[in-house]
């Protein structure tokens, strides 16, 4: 059974005025447990508006979202336990830091829950070590640490938090390659040895190709595709069309293919581009090249 279901969600922003807007419309999505969902679509897409009905912070106008199978609305602590059990991190999530120090950030969802403090020492050691955060910057203010160690700060928050989905809404926006790779590996690390359901939001092909099993394509405020990353991506040309950009590998091999060369459409990692080349030079020495 999913974690994670929508039926036919619908949000509306300024409804009932003349600047009426449907941010997201009839959506329906099923999210496995442990599974890794990549959500991809041009900005104003519906990404960020779907991703926040997941634990409780906008309700659809229409639609439901359900958890391990119950309406998420249904009572008032059916929303609280999905505001623990889904974890929700929003982009520049730095700009939420606000506690005297590290430590005291972190920790914040934790106390929220009502947990013993040596099981909130316990998480916020462990969220700590995931996002690589030394122990003696524990003890700092957030506000004296690095543009990078914020953001790696408040991502430890939601993480201490433990929950069984992991939503993170462009955690690498405004990184540069380094920051964006530190980020990147630890949520993948992350994901290994916890188990958890992560959803990652990105306008990144490259970082989706990398690290997603599944994927949905927004645009227009609905879902154009779903489907593996190999589906995904084997339509590359279909989603220049909606003005995304496709992995730099992927431009790549759709013009060779253009220029009539007979490569696969679905390759979006160098190790696969690198595996095609070969194939294509092996068949063209009759497959004795070594």
């Amino acid at each position: 059974m999913s974690i994670l279901k929508t039926t036919n969600l619908t949000h509306l922003y300024g409804q009932k005025t003349l600047f009426e807007v449907t941010a997201v419309k009839n959506i329906s999505i099923e999210i496995e447990e442990g599974e890794f969902l990549g959500v991809i679509g041009h900005t104003g897409s519906g990404k960020s508006t779907l991703i926040q009905h997941f634990n409780g912070l906008l309700k659809p106008d229409s639609g439901n979202v359900y958890l391990d199978g119950r309406d998420i609305w249904e009572s008032k602590e059916s929303v609280r336990k999905a505001r623990f059990a889904v974890g929700l991190c929003f982009q520049y999530p730095e700009y939420q830091l606000f506690e005297e120090t590290v430590y005291r950030d972190i920790s914040f969802g934790p106390k929220n829950m009502g947990l013993a403090e040596d099981e909130i020492d316990r998480r916020v050691q462990r969220a700590a070590r995931f996002v690589g955060l030394r122990e003696e910057l524990l003890s700092k203010s957030p506000f004296d640490l690095s543009g990078g160690e914020k953001r790696r700060a408040a991502i430890a928050g939601v993480m201490a938090m433990e929950p069984r989905v992991l939503i993170l809404d462009e955690p690498t926006a405004g990184l540069d390659p380094r920051g964006r790779d530190t980020v990147l590996g630890f949520v993948k690390e992350y994901r290994q040895e916890t188990g958890g359901t992560v959803v990652l939001v990105s306008h990144s092909m490259d970082d989706i190709a990398r690290l997603a099993t599944r994927a949905v394509v927004m645009n227009r405020s609905e879902i154009a595709m779903a489907g593996t990353v190999d589906e995904i991506f084997s339509r590359g040309g279909e989603l220049l069309e909606m003005g995304l950009n496709v992995p730099q590998v992927t431009r790549i091999f759709l013009d060779l293919r253009g220029r009539g060369l007979p490569v696969s459409a679905s390759v979006y990692t160098n190790e696969q581009g690198e595996k095609e080349l070969l194939r294509l030079f092996q068949k063209g020495n009759g497959g004795g090249a070594q």
